[in-house]
């Protein structure tokens, strides 16, 4: 079975983080080198605690994990500082392989997840980063977007600092239909599915794990996306089902990838 090398913090709840990886990629067909840069302890309404793994200690798990098998993909997740960015990125600097960046800078349940900024030298690895909308204002140093305008500019804004594709996801905006912006260089792919009420952590880093998975099966870039977008929005109707089965409806719950 081929394998992904997934990087990012541990979740005591096994919401999101690399419990969420694994399953993900078991799912689609992948087993995981993981590489742990956290340990978190954390509930589905708040972050307790967190523990950073030493940047040596995640050199030498990415070492030991390159000489043990090689990755069809690299997915990273959390890193948590800047020097751990850049530490990986370092580790990762001959790897040939598509890499996807979830940026985690802030827990789901949450709490503050990054300190410090994404260096271009880990930047300019990606093949794709993929981040929410807050997150892709975070990047770009400008509020959340709200019109496809605002995103458009907070794309290239990210581009410009080293990735060769974004996608911006519209999980956390308004409306009937969730559209996911990608952006590689030419006219931009538009990625809709009809925006579902309801609540499941863990969506980015399954989004981010399964275009990983995709990609490492030769599958185009949109069609990578599109095919991981149908895939969380399988798991997000799940749980919806499930939530309309056990409690009454709440229409502020919507789905946040």
């Amino acid at each position: 079975m081929k394998k992904i090398m997934i990087i990012g913090g541990t979740d005591s709840s096994g919401g999101a983080g690399l419990t969420r990886d694994a399953f993900t990629a078991r799912a689609l067909g992948f087993e995981v080198l993981p590489i742990v840069t956290a340990v978190t302890a954390q509930t589905n309404a708040k972050l307790v605690g967190l523990h950073m793994v030493s940047p040596d200690m995640v050199a030498a798990q990415i070492k030991a994990a390159l000489a043990t098998d090689r990755p069809a993909a690299i997915k990273i997740g959390m890193l948590g500082s800047e020097e751990i960015a850049i530490t990986v990125a370092n580790a990762l600097s001959d790897q040939s392989c598509p890499l996807v960046i979830d940026p985690v800078l802030k827990s789901s349940s949450g709490g503050q997840l990054m300190d410090g900024h994404l260096p271009r030298q880990l930047l300019s690895l990606a093949r794709l980063i993929t981040p929410n909308l807050p997150e892709a204002g975070a990047l770009s140093g400008q509020p959340t977007a709200a019109t496809d305008a605002e995103i458009t500019t907070q794309a290239e804004s990210i581009l410009a600092q080293g990735a060769q594709a974004v996608l911006i996801k519209g999980g956390h905006g308004e409306g009937d239909t969730a559209a996911d912006h990608l952006f590689d260089g030419g006219e931009p792919h538009i990625l809709t599915s009809p925006r579902l009420h309801a609540t499941m952590r863990g969506t980015g880093c399954t989004l981010a794990t399964a275009i990983a998975c995709h990609l490492a099966d030769k599958r185009a870039l949109p069609t990578a996306c599109r095919l991981a977008k149908d895939f969380v929005h399988d798991r997000l109707r799940d749980a919806a089902e499930t939530s309309r089965a056990q409690t009454p409806f709440n229409k502020t719950d919507c789905q946040r990838f």
